[in-house]
């Protein structure tokens, strides 16, 4: 972001109170707080490090990309946005509403959006005081605010820059960390606390796989049907490695689903490629410029491309005697008598 971490918006209990830390006060001068900025986590020499923060990925948040100018490119592209246009982008979009749907059932939906881009139209505050349902002097203050642009003509207050169409949600999908050990240093901040001061010689939180896989799997769906409502798009931004374990532990194959225009269903997945080798480590940031389109539809019950609903279904069930011999090694925990 070429700015202090901010926690990556989902950590900010491992910033480190500096007040109480004499030790490591001396590699932050003038600060009082510091966060534990790791954005990656390397789990073994040699392999590739896995993005553990969603800002490393990608972060809109002043309109400025510092090196992440590939990401953003490929984002519009995969996206289909008009080029040589101009959108907005909203970050940590929440929604809470209840609706009907065909049967006029009472439906909720409570979601956030990581980002929402959309172009803009101009639009009467009036019809916007009405669509909010505040007063106009109210609408008013919330869009000077916000950075609205407004504007008087014949008598009739408009606001120039309104969110229009098109739309594209965009979702961020990092790794999760386990839990960490407190006796072998492998928790968040303590990783943090003894790379700012021993460098390479340090332990790290492991990898958890299956948590981000389950929260990948509880919205993709969902997220991206949104986006079709609404006559828009959802951009999943991935990375390789999280992509390549999704293939590998669940009946989707996104090698199958490579594409250069979206669909239903887009994840764009980014990898560090060679650049995260071990000999170019002296390197401080390194630029995410390898990267794969997957688009596809969420299910096709007339065609043998089943689609991305794989992703809940199971790659390949283990054999029984593998169940057999994992009871063999633990003891039971109860007899049962019917």
């Amino acid at each position: 972001m070429d700015s202090e971490c901010d926690g990556g918006g989902n950590r900010y209990l491992s910033g480190i109170n500096l007040e109480t830390r004499k030790d490591l006060r001396k590699f932050f001068p003038g600060k009082k707080l510091v966060q534990a900025g790791i954005c990656s986590l390397r789990p073994k020499s040699g392999e590739q490090p896995w993005i553990v923060c969603p800002r490393r990925l990608l972060s809109l948040r002043d309109g400025k990309p510092h090196h992440q100018a590939t990401a953003v490119a490929k984002l519009i592209q995969t996206s289909g946005l008009p080029t040589k246009s101009i959108f907005r982008a909203w970050s940590e979009v929440k929604m809470k509403v209840t609706t009907e749907n065909e049967d006029e059932e009472a439906k909720s939906f409570d979601y956030t959006f990581d980002y929402v881009l959309s172009g803009f139209c101009r639009k009467e505050l009036a019809k916007v005081a009405l669509l909010i349902e505040k007063p106009e002097g109210k609408t008013q203050k919330i869009a000077e605010s916000n950075g609205y642009t407004l504007a008087q003509r014949g008598g009739v207050m408009w606001i120039d820059d309104f969110p229009s169409d098109p739309i594209t949600i965009v979702e961020i999908m990092t790794s999760s960390t386990s839990g960490g050990d407190k006796k072998k240093r492998t928790q968040i901040a303590m990783a943090f606390e003894d790379a700012v001061k021993n460098g390479h010689y340090h332990n790290g939180p492991g990898i958890n796989y299956r948590q981000v896989w389950a929260r990948m799997v509880s919205q993709l769906i969902v997220k991206s049907q949104v986006g079709i409502a609404w006559n828009g798009k959802t951009i999943w931004l991935l990375q390789d490695v999280l992509a390549n374990y999704i293939s590998q532990s669940t009946a989707l194959n996104l090698e199958k689903y490579l594409s250069e225009h979206p669909r239903e269903v887009n994840i764009l997945a980014f990898g560090y490629g060679d650049k995260a080798d071990s000999k170019n480590h002296h390197q401080q940031i390194i630029e995410l410029t390898d990267s794969k389109f997957y688009s596809g539809p969420i299910s096709n019950a007339k065609s043998k491309e089943s689609g991305f609903i794989d992703i809940v279904r199971i790659g390949a069930p283990p054999p029984k005697e593998k169940l057999w011999k994992s009871l063999f090694f633990k003891k039971s925990c109860a007899i049962l008598k019917t």
